[in-house]
């Protein structure tokens, strides 16, 4: 029996449709409830709204299944599910793919603190951002330690609670692009985000699509074995509730829909803000760790090389005057080629080898960027 057989029978699982729902919803909803709205909810167009996320909501749903046929990833986790199936080569490109996740998602996860806190786009954001870039990061420099399981549940309530709020009293703000350049359609039917423009109707779903998958992050990592029903009903649950919570956060306000009081928006901003703040610092965190995975280095280069690829992206987006629904397509592409590399893997057979180095933590790291802390 290997390492991680042990954890199949694990005696303290509970397998209900209830603890299935939660789990799945803890693994998704984060840092993106906020994020993805303020993102794409103001955008007009038929792919900004909500029918793009119930699309995508889908064909995750049917990746779970497909998952959960192969075994499930619950008990092993991503990386060892690749690696048994597909051999350390491929293992080590999920590995690769998330850091490259975690990495490239902290400047939209930066960029939208400095716009939270400052209600506004254009370069004060990206200044902004990098401060909230270099403080997270000196912290994760000097406090390595993630947050408590409470504190976790606690950042996720909190995230729910500004998300609906905001919903409330009329959308999230700033509206992306109301900065250097205004979102929308374009003369010739083409779709802009963030100075992106796609062309066609393909290209247009693709450019709100990919950021989308950001929102569904962590789920790769919480997917039973098809032999638990009650379990793998409960995620698929989970995962509908998801779907409908981001459809309604996703909607575009109504034509008579008003902007927040100031006084509301600006402490909704900061509160906000603060938790983009704490995500940030624990994706870092997360970074180090897939570095060390990958290169066998200490944790503080790996948050050095994460901070220097997250300043460089931040400056190239600032240089192409990019918004944050560009910024999200980096870890919407690392999200979507990682799910891909698990669906390969689902339906191969297993292969007969020894556990890697990547056994010994993979299931308690997830891409965090929605939700979960790598902590």
């Amino acid at each position: 029996m290997t390492r991680t057989d042990l954890t199949r029978t694990d005696p303290t699982r509970t397998d209900t449709w209830a603890a299935g729902a939660a789990k799945a919803l803890g693994a998704v909803l984060g840092a993106g409830a906020l994020l993805l709205p303020a993102a794409f909810a103001p955008r007009p167009g038929p792919w900004s709204g909500p029918w793009t996320g119930i699309a995508v909501a889908g064909a995750v749903a049917g990746w779970c299944l497909l998952v959960a046929l192969a075994g499930g990833t619950e008990d092993r986790g991503p990386v060892v599910f690749v690696r048994e199936r597909l051999g350390p080569g491929p293992a080590r490109a999920a590995t690769a793919l998330y850091f490259g996740g975690f990495a490239t998602g902290q400047a939209a996860v930066a960029l939208g603190a400095a716009e939270f806190a400052l209600g506004d786009s254009g370069w004060r954001a990206y200044a902004g951002a990098a401060l909230v870039l270099g403080s997270a990061a000196a912290y994760a420099w000097c406090v390595p330690r993630g947050p408590s399981p409470a504190a976790r549940r606690l950042r996720t309530a909190a995230v729910l609670a500004l998300a609906v709020a905001w919903r409330a009293l009329g959308g999230p703000l700033p509206g992306p692009g109301s900065g250097d350049r205004a979102a929308g359609s374009w003369p010739d039917g083409g779709w802009v985000a963030g100075g992106w423009v796609a062309g066609g109707w393909a290209g247009a779903a693709l450019l709100v699509a990919v950021p989308l998958l950001f929102g569904w992050v962590g789920l790769e990592g919480a997917v039973p074995a098809v032999a638990r029903r009650r379990a793998l009903g409960g995620t698929l649950l989970g995962i509908a509730l998801a779907a409908a919570l981001y459809s309604v956060l996703l909607a575009a306000p109504g034509p008579a829909a008003q902007a927040p009081p100031p006084a509301a928006a600006a402490a909704l901003g900061l509160g906000s803000a603060a938790l983009c703040w704490t995500y940030c610092r624990t994706n870092l965190q997360a970074t180090a760790a897939r570095w060390t995975e990958l290169t066998g280095r200490g944790r503080r280069g790996g948050l050095a090389a994460a901070g220097l690829i997250t300043l460089g992206v931040l400056a190239l987006g600032r240089a192409a005057r990019w918004d944050l629904p560009v910024l999200l397509i980096g870890p919407g592409a690392a999200t979507a080629a990682l799910y891909t590399l698990i669906a390969v893997a689902a339906v191969r057979r297993p292969r007969s080898q020894e556990p890697t180095d990547h056994d010994h933590s993979d299931r308690h790291r997830v891409l965090e960027g929605a939700a979960r802390s790598a902590g």
